[in-house]
């Protein structure tokens, strides 16, 4: 590249030639008006744009993915003899996952990430930026921990702020998609997988069946043909694994069905009735242990009953290491009452995302909790981690 020298006074002239040579500095850039020149004098101002237009290169369209850098580095991940590591998904809300679905189909058109199947895994963050948008990340810090840091020095601020004195122009630059300009080196792209609820059956999971370890629910939300269509995609994916399955546990178009310790019907979900019957059937605690025992199993249905940390004070109070053992009335009162409201069974109905909500909050000095309840109903709503509460 053609350096130039100057000594002296700016000279225009030159300069301009000098840009000429560089490359087309007439045709306007794209959206040549919007670039942030700090130059108010037209002569300064029209040598910055020339200069860019120059290099126009610099600033092309080239999608959501840059193009690599053409430098014969990689990112490294380093981190020794330690063991894969694979960490549970975070639970998001219903416009959280829309925003993750939609970074992870740009990130897989433009070429960024591609479907693993390696040991490790990380959850996803999403972190809101100042001006309001959604920063999609990642949480490494288990990762992290057990990497081997780069010892190459970053400057200090300090010396920094020093060596700018004096300056009269500031410029800043932005790389786009940085760290994606260096690609990662093939034996540690496993260590920078995330999850999400994309899985096995990828492009049908949430929308029309969920897996969990090696039960697969497949739901539909139209008419009997619209099922069978259904079924027969999951079927197919299924065959084309080399996937079998176990026939007499199967069942097939049921209006109502046992998952994970509910009942799900189209209603909305119940606790379970076995479940519930062994609430309702659970002997008065005698000791410390057994109150402990009931608090859990009871807790797994605490999202059914409203105000259920502080209920339960008077119960999870005995938990407490420095408590003496003892049950008054108010820990018989607490253990029927929460007994009692389960063998209701409750119910929770489904989000209706196209219809509003209402928020309930309530909070007291041995409890907070909150609610979100469906518009134009009385059932109460579970998403997230709603009509969660908890003891203070």
């Amino acid at each position: 590249m053609l350096v130039l020298a100057m000594n002296g006074e700016l000279q225009n002239e030159r300069l301009n030639e000098w840009l000429v040579e560089l490359g087309d500095t007439v045709t306007p850039l794209e959206n040549e008006e919007e670039v942030q020149i700090g130059i108010k004098e037209p002569a300064g101002r029209n040598l910055m744009l020339k200069l860019l237009r120059a290099y126009r290169n610099l600033a092309k369209p080239c999608g959501d993915c840059p193009p690599a850098t053409s430098l014969d580095v990689r990112h490294h991940i380093d981190t020794g003899n330690a063991s894969p590591i694979l960490l549970k998904r975070r639970r998001q809300s219903h416009v959280e996952e829309e925003v993750v679905n939609d970074n992870v189909k740009k990130m897989l058109s433009a070429g960024v990430i591609e479907e693993s199947n390696g040991a490790w895994g990380f959850p996803v963050v999403l972190v809101r930026k100042k001006d309001g948008e959604v920063r999609f990340c990642i949480d490494y810090r288990a990762l992290n921990k057990v990497t081997k840091r780069d010892v190459y020095p970053l400057p200090r601020v300090d010396e920094t702020l020093e060596a700018l004195g004096r300056a009269l122009f500031f410029t800043t630059l932005d790389l786009r998609a940085g760290y994606w300009q260096i690609r990662m080196a093939s034996e540690d792209q496993d260590k920078t997988a995330f999850t999400t609820k994309q899985g096995l059956f990828r492009g049908l999971t949430w929308s029309t069946c969920l897996v969990y370890l090696d039960d697969i629910i497949i739901f539909t939300k139209g008419d009997i043909q619209r099922y069978i269509v259904e079924v027969a995609g999951v079927f197919e994916r299924l065959a084309m694994a080399g996937l079998t399955l176990t026939l007499k546990k199967c069942s097939f178009a049921v209006q109502s069905m046992e998952y994970l310790g509910h009942e799900l019907s189209s209603e909305g979900v119940r606790p379970l009735s076995r479940l519930v019957s062994a609430v309702r059937d659970f002997p008065r605690p005698t000791d410390t242990k057994e109150v402990k025992k009931f608090v859990h199993l009871a807790g797994y249905y605490r999202r059914f009953i409203e105000g259920f940390g502080a209920l339960m004070a008077p119960l999870t109070k005995q938990l407490r290491k420095t408590a003496e053992w003892e049950w008054t009335e108010d820990q018989e009162t607490a253990f029927e009452h929460v007994k009692a409201i389960l063998t209701t069974k409750p119910l929770l109905i489904y989000p209706d995302f196209s219809k509003p909500f209402r928020l309930l909050t309530d909070a007291s000095k041995i409890g907070l909790g909150a609610c979100l309840l469906a518009s134009g109903s009385r059932g109460r709503l579970e998403t997230g981690g709603i009509c969660q509460q908890g003891q203070q």
